[in-house]
């Protein structure tokens, strides 16, 4: 018969045995406390916190990056590999912004509807053609939105502030001096540096290097990564279910994760839960820059991956990270590669994908400027945690009349199509039991 002798302090949770926390004291009893101090020490004094989980992935060795050059047209989505400096200026010559009339400036102060200023026209200059014309006291040049403006003028009047007769010109508004004028080298000067290696190219991006007339782009080569389910459960998404196996969704899903990031993702099957089928789809891995493996990641009689990684001469760098959902992530070494070993949940596979996948992605593709994009907002309603616990949690967001408002979706760790439905996810962090309503949070968007 067991009996309490100590006490310690009290347990935290009715349902610790199901749950530990990390610093939970206990009751001593005869027999139970062994098989219990064995729990804590095979799930919990192994698993690292997220911060450390962060600094051991971010200081993982990294071989040097490759490089190619791509047509401007396949550039978005790209990290530059070299930095851009201008070439030429832009524009190569002083334009005008508005259809009007280029002016001396000194020659309309104090025009007024009442009291026009007086001038005379001479010619015009249309879009795309170079002109020789030159303004001179007391004339005007027709210009066109876009075209060269002719030497002498310091200022362009818009065409729905004058009147016209013949060559006789009124203007009844001034314009101050490089009013409606977009000078040589005004949007960027040849010899300055308009991007910098390691960003990652975007539509606009691209707008810039046209403007520059960059029409092959330095990047890095794009990061191949391996992607592979595990499971006895697990089948195609095209066979059909028998009792007992459900389809396989990580695969799916990381693929569109990976893809999204700028990443080339290849799917190698699906591996039975023994150490041979889990060796040898890690040997088809092997060429890859990153591998990819969701399921057997718990510690548990049938999951096999560490002992594979191991068997194939890997290094296991942590295997457990302190958060909910996720905590039996994996992360080591192969080859000189990185490998994460996902949790088995889909929900849980994707945060952790997303939360720490991410930014060796980022470093793998050469991408050195990535910045975490957050949302504040207020919370709806309390958010439950477990103290000691990072806690990720999906959220809806709306707009309010005061900013966006918060409401978190509480679901299972297998329960993908609440993912689909959630905006993003906010943290709860370990030194909090929970949020509550009307607390400011900052959620992580997942588009």
């Amino acid at each position: 018969m067991c009996q309490r002798t100590t006490r310690t302090k009290a347990a935290q949770e009715p349902s610790w045995f199901d749950n530990p926390p990390v610093r939970t004291y206990i009751y001593t009893t005869n027999g139970l406390t062994n098989r219990v101090l064995t729990k804590i020490k095979m799930e919990f004094l192994s698993a690292v916190t997220s911060k450390e989980a962060m600094s051991v992935i971010g200081s993982f060795s990294l071989p040097p990056k490759k490089t190619e050059t791509v047509s401007i047209t396949t550039a978005i989505g790209r990290i530059l590999a070299e930095d851009i400096v201008a070439t030429e200026d832009v524009p190569p010559f002083p334009r005008s912004l508005v259809d009007g009339f280029a002016v001396r400036v000194k020659d309309i102060y104090g025009a007024r509807e009442t009291t026009p200023s007086l001038l005379v026209t001479k010619g015009e200059v249309r879009v795309g053609e170079e002109t020789s014309l030159a303004v001179a006291s007391g004339e005007a040049i027709y210009v066109a939105t876009g075209a060269m403006l002719p030497a002498g003028a310091d200022g362009v009047v818009m065409q729905e502030q004058t009147r016209q007769t013949g060559r006789d010109l009124e203007v009844t508004k001034p314009v101050h001096k490089a009013e409606n004028i977009c000078f040589q080298g005004e949007d960027i000067r040849k010899g300055s540096q308009v991007m910098r290696r390691g960003m990652r190219v975007s539509p606009f991006s691209v707008g810039v290097l046209a403007a520059l007339g960059v029409a092959q782009v330095p990047v890095y080569q794009v990061p191949t990564v391996a992607l592979i389910s595990s499971g006895n459960e697990i089948v195609p998404v095209d066979a059909g279910l028998r009792p007992g196996k459900v389809h396989d969704i990580n695969g799916h899903t990381i693929s569109g994760l990976v893809a999204s990031r700028g990443a080339s993702a290849r799917f190698l099957g699906i591996a039975a839960d023994t150490i041979e089928e889990i060796t040898g789809k890690l040997e088809t891995a092997r060429e890859f820059d990153l591998i990819l493996l969701s399921g057997g990641s718990s510690k548990g009689q049938s999951d096999f991956v560490t002992t594979a990684i191991e068997r194939l001469g890997g290094e296991v760098l942590f295997h457990g990270i302190n958060v909910k959902p996720g905590k039996p992530t994996i992360f080591a070494r192969l080859w000189g590669k990185p490998v994460f070993g996902l949790p088995g949940h889909p929900v849980s596979c994707s945060l952790i994908a997303v939360r720490f996948v991410f930014p060796l992605l980022a470093a793998l593709a050469g991408e050195t400027n990535r910045t975490e994009h957050v949302l504040p907002g207020t919370l709806e309603i309390n958010v439950p945690s477990t103290y000691g616990v990072e806690e990720y949690v999906r959220v809806k967001v709306a707009r309010g009349e005061r900013g966006y408002i918060v409401s978190p979706l509480f679901a299972k760790s297998a329960v993908i199509s609440m993912l689909a439905e959630a905006d993003g996810y906010i943290v709860v962090p370990e030194g909090k039991e929970g949020l509550e309503a009307g607390e400011e949070v900052e959620v992580y968007p997942f588009g």
